[in-house]
């Protein structure tokens, strides 16, 4: 994976001595922009942040590329393995994204031939039609590849792998053009979408996000459940809370047990492919109707007024990721008396 080299912050760190939870903190509050790249045998992986926030990644396995959250997960997962390097650079803002935006993007020019065209009358032509996106070069004979990046018809950076070394900025453009006049290159070329590589970054915060949640909602559920069982019996709870889950799984499908895509069980949640909302409005629910059949065997004031003591708990323990995915108002649903 060819990328610009940027302004290197970090190069060659190990992951064995890095936390790279650590790290992305601090980038965050150092607003970067550029990305952290992670590097394995047979393994590259990249997190893109923009003013201190994730906004996407890429990663390539055995050569097989993807992008989004899943991505960005897997980048942060393997970052945590021993024995592999991490490097932090950081772009100007216009070639993140260029970068970001290039992760989305089609072939409208394959296998263009030196033979047939140059790359200068190339750029030429893509410069007058505005063009923004990539050339993608190979250098004949295995000499050299290139990427050059346009945005709106303006090359805005260049990178140039040779013999193991990198080269990249808009300078490197002429010596990769003489190159090319010399030895030959096959081109393909990329029109880029921002909307789209940047309509993932909503997908990606919420997936960053949502282990923060789940571990505040199996706190509750844990909360709830010791206080009602307390009250009207062992798995007191959990058999009202499944039957909740059934009762509501046409209105949060997400939660359904049949779908296999949620379970609480023994104080912790599993989840996948959530949306924070659905996922928060859906447990409240539910809950709330698990509570009306639970106040059934015991009085409702009471099991309320303990509950509300174990939540504000949870409150202080968990504030902060509370207050910054919006959910105080969910957990004051809870205890609160129609």
């Amino acid at each position: 994976m060819i990328l610009p080299l940027g302004k290197a912050q970090h190069e060659n760190l190990n992951t064995s001595f890095v936390d790279f939870a650590e790290l992305v903190h601090d980038l965050e509050g150092n607003s970067f922009t550029g990305y952290v790249r992670v590097s394995f045998w047979q393994y590259d992986g990249v997190v893109f942040m923009d003013s201190g926030t994730i906004v996407n990644a890429v990663e390539e396995v055995d050569g097989i590329r993807s992008t989004g959250p899943r991505a960005v997960t897997s980048v942060m997962e393997r970052a945590r393995e021993r024995d592999g390097t991490l490097g932090v650079y950081a772009l100007s803002a216009e070639v993140l994204t260029m970068l970001v935006s290039a992760l989305r993007s089609k072939v409208v020019h394959k296998d263009l031939n030196t033979d047939f065209s140059s790359l200068e009358q190339l750029i030429a032509n893509l410069e007058s039609e505005g063009h923004t996106g990539y050339i993608e070069v190979a250098v004949k004979d295995g000499k050299g590849d290139a990427l050059i990046f346009i945005n709106a018809g303006q090359v805005v950076e260049s990178v140039f792998l040779a013999g193991g070394d990198v080269v990249s900025g808009v300078r490197v453009l002429p010596h990769i053009v003489d190159t090319v006049a010399a030895l030959g290159a096959v081109f393909n070329v990329y029109r880029a979408s921002y909307e789209e590589a940047f309509g993932e970054t909503t997908e990606v915060a919420a997936a960053l996000d949502l282990p923060h949640l789940l571990v505040v909602w199996q706190d509750i559920l844990a909360a709830i459940e010791i206080v009602v069982d307390s009250r009207v019996g062992e798995h007191g709870f959990l058999g009202a809370f499944k039957d909740a889950l059934l009762n509501k799984a046409e209105d949060y499908p997400l939660l359904d047990p049949f779908a296999g895509e949620f379970e609480y069980k023994e104080g912790g949640i599993t989840c996948t492919g959530a949306a924070l909302g659905d996922l928060s409005r859906g447990l409240t629910d539910c809950l709330l109707m698990t509570l009306d059949k639970v106040a059934e065997r015991t009085p409702k004031t009471d099991l309320l007024a303990v509950i509300a003591e174990r939540l504000e708990l949870v409150r202080q323990e968990h504030g902060e990721v509370i207050r910054k995915l919006g959910m105080g108002d969910y957990i004051s649903a809870l205890f609160a008396e129609e």
